[in-house]
């Protein structure tokens, strides 16, 4: 079986309808939607150029090793997790109080993500995949000790977007089962598989959702209400 589709398959066919229901049944989000996955459709490729030198190797379509699958994944992922507590459990945000728009800050988020994971990863010799939840942690940290009102989006976010990359990842096997073993570098992480899915892959979920599921109400100052 050829695997030159499989992570653009995995992108569109499996991630992009999760996407797409978000963002049609919560018109009211939809800004936040797309601001999160824009900034992290772009944090995608930047990512790749760390997490392929000890984590993984995919294959593109293009045979390129940074692809739109890339951008695709960071796109779809920011906007699913940006949406996953709101949604399931039917809250709603606030209005940005006039003069209090913070998210020309949301370049910070990314600055500081691309400067911390480079820290641990070439001064700390970490791999690059846990130089990453590392940083997460590191500025969820940051971000709870100003705002711990969104303390219980981020750990519903982070619980949620495990979940639903364990479910992802088990019908993208069951279609391209050999997928792991031919893109994962296993020597280089603990090698502990979860039905065939890396435990690093649902820690990584777990930590990018505890950042970014409330990421745009920090940056943007504003409050998440009950219905």
């Amino acid at each position: 079986m050829s695997y030159q589709y499989a992570y653009l398959f995995g992108n569109l066919v499996i991630l992009f309808p999760i996407w797409l229901i978000f963002f049609l049944r919560r018109k009211d989000l939809r800004i936040d939607i797309l601001t999160m996955s824009f900034v992290f459709g772009i944090l995608g490729p930047i990512s790749e150029l760390l997490y392929q030198q000890d984590y993984w190797l995919p294959q593109t379509f293009t045979g390129s090793r940074i692809g739109i699958e890339d951008f695709l994944f960071g796109f779809f992922i920011g906007g699913i997790v940006s949406v996953l507590y709101k949604e399931l459990f039917s809250k709603f945000i606030s209005r940005p109080r006039k003069g209090n728009h913070h998210l020309r800050f949301l370049f910070l988020f990314i600055t500081a993500f691309i400067f911390l994971s480079n820290i641990f990863f070439y001064v700390f010799n970490i791999n690059s995949i846990y130089a990453s939840i590392v940083t997460f942690l590191l500025m969820a940290l940051f971000m709870y000790y100003f705002r711990r009102d969104l303390f219980i989006d981020g750990l519903a976010s982070g619980i949620f977007l495990a979940m639903t990359m364990f479910l992802a990842y088990l019908i993208f096997l069951y279609i391209f089962p050999e997928a792991i073993h031919k893109w994962w570098f296993i020597k280089n992480i603990s090698g502990i598989l979860i039905l065939g899915i890396p435990l690093e892959e649902l820690i990584w979920a777990f930590s990018l959702g505890l950042i970014a599921g409330p990421a745009y109400e920090f940056f943007s100052g504003i409050r998440i209400l009950k219905k």
